[in-house]
């Protein structure tokens, strides 16, 4: 971690400044060491305790941005394959009771051209889906039938195995194998789904099918969305035995190598040809129950790239940043502890050099004091490196905080668009598929479809719509438009309903089996008055190619599936929630019941506008929140919107809620600019020492005279009898003092300080208190004659200037003045009720 190594030195650095200005100190001015030293051995304790915390912090916040990315990534690469895998267990069942397939097998007496003819029915089938390598038909006797691929060249050959054995003799739906089959050419293993072919009416076999899945292509795909960060890494999946058998870069770790899996909640160190990595291994969520073969994702990140940062937090608006770290506490309790700890010590710093200013007033240690000038002024350059480290090592870490949700949010915008893309892609290969059902098309080119018909129908819908559970109805319409038949009893009141709309009017004027439509995502009837989309395909008549006989519609459960999309990707530990929109900002789905399907996401125009297949991500405040929003377009899968002719863009939005939003007045800090070498003087000008602080943002002065030291505000110990003015009491050389808040004194509706430290005053011999005060600025040396007097009933009796042309200015307050108004009738009954207390404090 290069920037923690960088910061690890400067505060190191720093340490032996400390020690040298501790040892020219004890050395030069023994006299005010005593009292400068102790505190700064415990300023440079916490410094250090500090320092470790800083570290740990950074640390832990990088290894944290880090393993969320890598463990987001090896995630989506093993679910979203185990998802496209799930779809092809229904579509074996599908294929293994299609009736031209079955009949075919059962033919004794099939010639070449019965062969050409389910050959070319296969190929209908797999130019819907690009998924395929090849189908292959085999008989009882495990002799190749048919099979689509022209290059593998098994047909008439007796193929047999364990797994073909398997399916034949068991009474499961389908097996699922990956090995190296003599089913496909070429030394490589070959993804296959298997399934018994029955004769109809019987659970007698007769023969098989298989389909043989494009896993290569497929995992190239995955791989290629997952790897275009460049960040170095290498994605594998791994089997049962921790073998590759897939891989982001074979050239650096190629197929059938052996890797060491490392569990999903470590963070493991492993050494590959040399090299140190971290790496994953992330077990499938699974999918509908669906799991496969017990497959793993696994992630391997060069040690030596893995901390890289490029962050880049500059285009967000500096209010909202401002914002956003003034509610640290909210969403980062490490980072909101450290910017608390590092104003502790940066106050602590300040009371030493004021401190030390301080005590000069004692004319016998003047020569000394001379010499603890100078060390006085590398105290405050120790003060303003180590503030200006701390800031920035802060806003390193802020900046780890925000990068990691920002890319967090984008990334899984990204891929709840990419699964619904994966997902609606197989709908509008469904809808295709069956309308090729021979069964169907033979009874919609009847001329009369009786109810032994739309009771065959209705057994066909329903067989496939329990293979493929995303929809909630599946329906078939005459050439008039009108439904004969449903997959779901509940929508039975729609059998007889002709409908009109334009998608329907499409599906009806269409005589190409290729092309699907998509009707708009609308509130619809067809799905219970809900929002959703409905798939379609046209029904062409059996004997003429050319004659469109009906369509099938399939409506998509979105309501359950989409939700489930966005919930799946959502990261559990986080505020999150997400939403699909399209591009007119309409709701199409939400994991927050607040933003209802139908309804406007009120989000700025601008990220409605990102193009497709990219993302964006921004912190925005939205709905009196800070929030880190990522966005990305869809974009296509395979021929799905890429070349079909459909367009429809869907917008993901992740947010994440980062705080509670809050006004921040931003005020200048015009007291830490003022210094000395803002006022000119001769030597035979008549000098007044004033010791200068910050109050509710106005800088004030008190003769150097009456201030004996600065303390921290955290002093204050509250006790009973307090009001507005007296604020408590403060231990000071034994003795208990009251705590007075000076400007409520005057004014009973100025609010509560937010102090930082204590004056202690000395306002007679007998008479001292402590008043709150917000910053600590100098002691300054001004010119008489520079102190204008001010005449009024108050603390403040002069007020200087500065002659640089702004308007800021320093008011000089009178400590007796003070003393007089605490003595006044409206609050000596109080005072008289505290000090008592104050002083049986002191004897407990």
């Amino acid at each position: 971690m290069p920037d923690v190594q960088e910061c690890n030195d400067s505060i190191s650095a720093l340490n032996d400044q400390w020690d040298n200005i501790k040892l020219l100190s004890e050395i030069n001015c023994p006299i005010q060491s005593k009292s400068v030293l102790p505190n700064m051995t415990k300023i440079q304790a916490g410094f250090i305790d500090l320092q470790q915390e800083l570290i740990d912090t950074l640390v832990a916040e990088k290894l944290k941005k880090m393993e969320q990315k890598i463990t987001s990534k090896t995630q989506v690469a093993i679910d979203i394959l185990i998802r496209n895998l799930f779809e092809r267990t229904a579509d074996i069942g599908f294929l293994a009771t299609d009736d031209d397939i079955r009949r075919f097998v059962d033919n004794s007496e099939r010639t070449d051209s019965d062969r050409n003819l389910i050959l070319s029915r296969m190929r209908d089938y797999v130019a819907k889906y690009s998924v395929y390598e090849d189908i292959i038909v085999l008989d009882s006797n495990y002799c190749v039938l048919a099979n689509l691929d022209e290059h593998n060249k098994i047909l008439g050959k007796r193929i047999t195995g364990p797994n073909l054995i398997k399916t034949m003799e068991g009474n499961v739906p389908f097996v699922e194998y990956f090995k190296n089959s003599k089913l496909q050419y070429g030394n490589k293993n070959s993804h296959i789904f298997s399934s018994r072919i029955c004769r109809e009416g019987t659970s007698q076999a007769i023969g098989l099918i298989c389909l043989c899945f494009r896993f290569e292509n497929e995992m190239t795909q995955i791989f290629e969305k997952l790897t275009n960060d460049y960040d170095g890494s290498v994605i594998t999946i791994i089997d049962d035995t921790n073998t590759v058998i897939a891989s982001s870069d074979i050239n650096h770790v190629p197929v059938d190598t052996v890797i060491e899996p490392v569990e999903s909640n470590v963070n493991g160190i492993v050494y590959y040809r040399g090299s140190a990595y971290i790496s994953k291994t992330i077990p499938t969520l699974g999918y509908q129950n669906y799991f496969g073969l017990g497959w793993k994702g696994h992630i391997m990140l060069p040690l030596s790239l893995a901390f890289h940062d490029n962050r880049n937090l500059k285009n967000i608006d500096s209010a909202v940043t401002l914002g956003l770290m003034h509610q640290a506490d909210s969403f980062s309790t490490e980072l909101n502890a450290i910017i608390n700890k590092t104003q502790t010590i940066n106050g602590s710093l300040k009371r030493i050099v004021y401190n030390g200013q301080i005590i000069a007033k004692d004319d016998h240690i003047d020569e000394e004091y001379s010499r603890l000038k100078p060390i006085l002024r590398a105290i405050g350059r120790i003060g303003t490196n180590t503030s200006s480290l701390f800031q920035s090592s802060v806003a390193n870490l802020f900046s780890t905080v925000v990068s990691t949700s920002l890319v967090d949010t984008s990334f899984l915008a990204s891929l709840c668009v990419d699964i619904m893309d994966r997902n609606l892609y197989e709908r509008a290969n469904d809808c295709r598929w069956w309308a090729l059902d021979s069964t169907i098309r033979r009874i919609l080119s009847k001329e009369e479809i009786s109810s032994d018909h739309q009771k065959t129908l209705t057994d066909i819908l329903i067989y496939i719509n329990n293979l493929y559970t995303v929809y909630s109805n599946l329906f078939v319409f005459d050439k008039t438009g009108t439904i004969i038949a449903v997959s779901n009893p509940n929508q039975s009141g729609d059998l007889g309903k002709q409908l009109v709309n334009p998608y329907i009017n499409e599906i009806l004027s269409n005589a190409n089996p290729e092309k699907y439509f998509v009707s708009p995502f609308e509130q619809t009837d067809l799905y219970t008055n809900r929002y959703t989309y409905i798939y379609g395909a046209s029904i062409i008549d059996f004997n003429n190619q050319n004659r469109t006989v009906g369509g099938i519609g399939i409506v998509f459960d979105s309501d359950c599936q989409f939700k489930h999309i966005l919930q799946e990707s959502l990261n559990p530990d986080n505020d999150t929630f997400a939403v699909f929109t399209d591009r007119k900002k309409q709701i199409i789905s939400s994991t927050n019941d607040a933003y209802q399907v139908g309804s406007i996401l009120n989000l700025p125009d601008q990220l409605f506008t990102v193009p497709n297949g990219e993302t964006r991500s921004e912190i925005l405040v939205y709905e009196n929140s800070y929030y880190s929003i990522g966005c990305a377009c869809s974009s296509s899968y395979r021929e799905y919107k890429k070349s079909d002719g459909y367009h429809n863009d869907v917008i993901a939005f992740v947010l994440e809620k980062m705080a509670d939003y809050s006004e921040i007045t931003v005020t200048e800090n015009t007291d830490k600019e003022i210094e000395q070498s803002d006022f000119s003087f001769s030597a035979a000008s008549d000098l007044k020492k004033l010791a200068t602080f910050v109050i509710n943002g106005q800088v004030y002065g008190i003769e150097q005279t009456y201030v004996i030291e600065a303390l921290e505000a955290s002093k204050t110990i509250s006790m009973p009898g307090t009001n507005a003015v007296i604020r408590g009491a403060v231990e000071f050389n034994d003795q208990y003092y009251a705590v007075v808040d000076a400007l409520a004194l005057f004014d009973k509706d100025i609010p509560s300080l937010n102090s930082l430290h204590l004056l202690m005053l000395q306002l007679t011999d007998d008479e001292m208190i402590a008043i709150q005060v917000e910053k600590l600025v100098s002691v300054l040396e001004i010119n008489i004659a520079d102190i204008q007097p001010v005449e009024i009933s108050s603390a403040i009796t002069g007020i200087i200037c500065l002659t640089d042309g702004s308007d800021r200015t320093i008011l000089e307050m009178d400590p007796q003045i003070i003393l007089e108004k605490l003595i006044e009738n409206q609050v000596s009954e109080n005072l008289a009720a505290a000090l008592p207390l104050l002083d049986a404090t002191e004897t407990i």
